[in-house]
């Protein structure tokens, strides 16, 4: 089935348009999600979100809600499934917005189908540009999905979440042992004698 069938796509939006260039100017404060904030494995890093001073209230179609499934318009063309855990951010137009039909499709299923191998390959051919290859709206509203049943969704969808959370400790795991090396070579070289 195509995405535009199933799903509301829209692209975020273009910070320029709204940025406050003085303080004075600010309305509201945002967080807003950035390229290096958005994990190749299917997540968003807090620690790279960036703040976003906006001269008026934002529409809320730019404002991540449970539900949503963001796309990253480069290479690698990651899908985020937004969670409670993410909601409230900023959308920029480096991303596609798409709101699921619940009635037709999971979308954390959609997520895990939009970050397989098969997809990622079909955007990468039908990417446009020579410096840093993008997927246009058009590319993304053809794309064909498989769509299982909404209980199978389902099942894809708690796997893939299982799947996201044992990357994310992972790579916690791997930054608390560079510490702990780090700890353990100052300790070793503040022996004397070396």
């Amino acid at each position: 089935m195509r995405l535009d069938d199933i799903c509301e796509i829209s692209a975020g939006l273009v910070l320029k348009r709204k940025e406050a260039s003085h303080e004075h100017e600010v309305v509201k404060s945002y967080k807003v999600i950035t390229l290096k904030s958005f994990e190749d494995d299917g997540w968003i890093n807090f620690d790279y979100l960036e703040d976003y001073k906006s001269i008026e209230l934002l529409d809320e179609r730019y404002i991540s809600k449970q539900g949503d499934v963001l796309i990253r318009l480069s290479n690698p063309y990651t899908a985020v499934y937004i969670t409670n855990e993410y909601e409230g951010l900023v959308i920029p137009s480096l991303f596609a917005i798409l709101r699921t039909d619940i009635s037709k499709v999971n979308p954390g299923y959609l997520s895990f189908v939009l970050n397989s191998e098969t997809v990622k390959q079909s955007y990468f051919k039908n990417s446009m540009g020579i410096t840093i290859p993008v997927i246009t709206m058009r590319t993304i509203r053809e794309t064909e999905i498989p769509l299982q049943t909404l209980a199978k969704q389902s099942i894809v969808s708690k796997i893939n979440e299982l799947m996201i959370k044992e990357k994310k400790l992972l790579q916690q795991l791997s930054v608390e042992k560079d510490k702990l090396k780090r700890e353990i070579s100052k300790t070793i070289l503040s022996w004397g004698g070396f």
